[in-house]
């Protein structure tokens, strides 16, 4: 199966994905946005957040105070985001098939990127941003991005069965459990799936779910982000602040004169 007829589906595990995002990650998600993007808006800046998943994002930025937008196409998961940011407006739907006024000040997304198959596709999300933005905007994005173009690592680390290719959370009121696989060499695509238990009513309950995600090259990211229009591309390596290795990129879109 490639990656183009694949339909990601994250509805199985909503409820468990849920209680893991809202322990883990905080202390980078808030790096990322006191040190990169709020000093970048204005107070009463309006924020979209691409692949908002349970809305744990929109939720801070709303009570900081700012506007805030969220787009995902997994109904469940906006289900619980409607619950979790009440004051938050939510889309459902696919970013590449929604047609958006430019009203967003700035827009992130965290991960969302691997689940577009080519590099056409991504650079058809990023005019689709940059379409959707205030003049003089900024674009904030994570995803499965391949530091020094390093391939090949990640399949040797793949294919080797004593490398620790999952991630685990346990807690007294769910289980977690991702673990990843290589899935097609030539296109950088990997399989990762996700397992479930949550206590409800006294009894483990258990979900699943599988994932298709590419990685693209860094040259890759920036090509696309040339192409739609961006400028002032600038990239940062979270593991030298001390967090979990990956990439955050940040671009604006230009003011016209």
């Amino acid at each position: 199966m490639s990656l183009e007829n694949y339909v990601t589906d994250y509805n199985p595990i909503a409820s468990v994905y849920h209680s893991f995002v809202n322990e883990k990650l905080e202390d980078e998600e808030m790096f990322f946005l006191e040190q990169l993007i709020r000093p970048n808006v204005c107070e009463k800046a309006h924020f979209l957040d691409i692949g908002c998943a349970t809305g744990r994002t929109v939720k801070k930025l709303n009570i900081l105070g700012y506007q805030t937008t969220g787009i995902d196409v997994s109904e469940e998961l906006l289900r619980i985001a409607s619950s979790n940011a009440p004051d938050s407006k939510f889309i459902l739907g696919d970013i590449r098939e929604l047609e958006l006024q430019p009203i967003y000040d700035a827009i992130l997304s965290n991960d969302m990127l691997g689940h577009i198959p080519n590099l056409e596709e991504l650079t058809k999300v990023f005019r689709k941003v940059y379409m959707a933005m205030r003049d003089n905007g900024i674009f904030a994005f994570t995803g499965p991005i391949l530091k020094n173009e390093n391939w090949d690592k990640v399949q040797t680390m793949l294919n080797d069965k004593n490398a620790r290719n999952y991630t685990a959370d346990i807690s007294d009121q769910y289980v977690y459990l991702e673990r990843s696989y290589l899935y097609n060499q030539e296109e950088k695509i990997t399989e990762v799936k996700l397992t479930g238990f949550k206590l409800i009513n006294g009894v483990w309950q258990r979900s699943d779910t599988t994932v298709l995600v590419k990685h693209y090259l860094i040259s890759e990211i920036k090509s696309a982000l040339v192409n739609a229009g961006f400028i002032e591309i600038n990239e940062y390596d979270s593991n030298n602040f001390g967090y979990k290795s990956k990439l955050i990129f940040t671009c604006r879109k230009p003011s016209v004169l």
